[in-house]
């Protein structure tokens, strides 16, 4: 269905693509593996005629292919699912399905009804759970991805290409995709599959290609190979995953919640958190996991109840007063309100910390000496790949944008640091990096709390294990010989309604 040969793709002096060759078969599943950064992104802007490649030729079903535009690519059958979501915030969902699609018209209006009740069907068909009516601003990330993958099945594709879909998806909601994905492949549709979760590509896909340093350095059929292999090819090198966490309790109580509720309706939380102790976050998609972050942070005016950061009561709302007191939030979308994307890397570097680099104490002017300074010290330890400080961050790669969102917080000051899903589409290496900053803090006596949609990730760091379900706590457990049956499980208790279960 698709071949691609000696593919070269340059951005100035940097060589993005360098010689790639794939070959994509219809009614398979094709996985493109790579470490961030190893020219997967720019392969697949390519197929869908955002960048043209400088040398190299492309064949669609045995003809040549060329799309000067993304309208020609998906003209041409192919349909994408970004990784970073591309949907207007105030439009529905079934509105977004729409943007860039002709409209449904007749006798010059819109038919709002018919285009609503075909989006409907499309969720039905595949048995997703959404609310199409609900602007998406007003979404949680897990349900925006839905509706770019809902968006893409509307129309017959030749190929389907899925960028990291279920980085933000829940076990079952992620299960359901892979289901989807078979079904499409078993109809005849040939689907790219880009995924860092190496158990969901053994899973899902028939084949394989391997990219490093934008050359094509393997592949084959999946069946032939082992998770190992595919790593050592990524990395370059043997490459070994750390082991899974040590169960620890931590030191004194470094947070302490009492009686909190995210919402009105929610039920209350009690939880305990120890300096050096690291503490996963799992649960269903709206489990309530992002909602307590962002109110331990401050965010959430609807708080109430009390919050006590080593001995100190902290005010429900008030980001100032978290920053002050020690804390840091690292938010799920980096894309929207993680990082600025137009600003540079120095920028955004910098960000949380621009009262450290001022010229004068009492002036709100920054000084560029001891801006730079200040940012060479922070990237000096987060092993980030990148040209000038002045470049801006979109230019980098998924997993070094993130590690720069989570080092940029990474002071001795801090005591508390908050994490959502700070894996998010990254790399085997990146991740391995990450969650070593993560006990770096630990280990500096910061208490450490994350939300994760991965179980292999949650049993790979945490010391401690959180389930919730439905606002509520239903499995507080340390990490010791914890499976993830039993995590499941709790994910999707359903708590006693008088508040909190354990």
């Amino acid at each position: 269905m698709l071949a691609l040969d000696g593919l070269v793709k340059r951005f100035g002096g940097v060589t993005a693509l360098d010689g790639v060759a794939m070959r994509v078969a219809p009614g398979r599943v094709h996985a493109l593996l790579g470490e961030n950064g190893a020219g997967k992104s720019t392969l697949l802007k390519c197929l869908s005629g955002t960048h043209r490649p400088d040398a190299g030729t492309m064949r669609l079903a045995g003809a040549a292919y060329a799309p000067a535009s993304p309208r020609a690519a998906e003209d041409a059958g192919l349909r994408f699912v970004h990784q970073e979501l591309n949907l207007v915030p105030e439009f529905t969902a079934y509105e977004n399905a729409y943007v860039g699609r002709a409209y449904e018209k007749r006798f010059g209006l819109v038919r709002w009804r018919i285009m609503r009740k075909r989006f409907a069907a499309v969720r039905d068909r595949y048995g997703l759970d959404l609310d199409i009516d609900r602007p998406v601003g007003r979404l949680s990330v897990a349900k925006c991805q839905i509706v770019e993958i809902l968006r893409a099945l509307m129309d017959k594709a030749k190929i389907l290409v899925l960028d990291e879909p279920t980085a933000s998806l829940s076990e079952a909601e992620a299960e359901t995709l892979r289901a989807i994905v078979r079904r499409l492949a078993d109809q005849g549709t040939a689907v790219i599959f880009v995924s860092h979760r190496l158990d969901e590509v053994f899973a899902v896909a028939d084949d394989f290609t391997v990219l490093r340093n934008g050359k094509t350095v393997n592949h084959g059929r999946l069946a032939e190979t082992s998770r190992e292999a595919i790593i050592a090819e990524m990395a370059g090198q043997a490459f070994k995953q750390r082991a899974r966490a040590a169960s620890a309790t931590g030191g004194a109580t470094m947070l302490e919640l009492s009686g909190l509720r995210v919402a009105p309706a929610r039920p209350s939380i009690d939880l305990t958190i120890g300096g050096g102790e690291i503490v996963g976050l799992y649960g269903i998609v709206g489990s309530g996991r992002s909602s307590l972050l962002k109110s331990i942070w401050g965010a959430n005016p609807l708080c109430r109840g009390s919050l006590v950061l080593d001995r100190s009561a902290l005010p429900r709302t008030g980001i100032r007063s978290r920053i002050a007191a020690g804390v840091a939030y690292v938010s799920e979308d980096r894309r929207n309100t993680g990082l600025i994307m137009h600003q540079s890397i120095l920028d955004n570097a910098a960000l949380p910390r621009l009262g450290r680099y001022r010229a004068h104490r009492g002036l709100p002017v920054l000084s560029h000496r001891r801006l730079r300074a200040g940012v060479d010290a922070i990237l000096s330890g987060l092993a980030v790949r990148f040209g000038r400080l002045d470049d801006r961050i979109s230019t980098l790669s998924g997993g070094n944008q993130q590690k720069i969102m989570i080092g940029r917080w990474l002071d001795d000051d801090i005591r508390l640091l908050l994490l959502d899903e700070p894996t998010r589409g990254v790399d085997i290496r990146s991740k391995a990096d990450i969650h070593a900053l993560c006990r770096a803090r630990a280990a500096g006596g910061a208490a450490v709390l994350f939300a994760t949609s991965d179980i292999e990730e949650l049993l790979m760091l945490a010391s401690r294990i959180v389930v919730m379900a439905q606002g509520a706590v239903t499995l507080d457990i340390a990490n010791s010989g914890v499976s993830r049956e039993t995590v499941l499980k709790a994910a999707f208790h359903a708590p006693a309604r008088s508040g909190m279960a354990s």
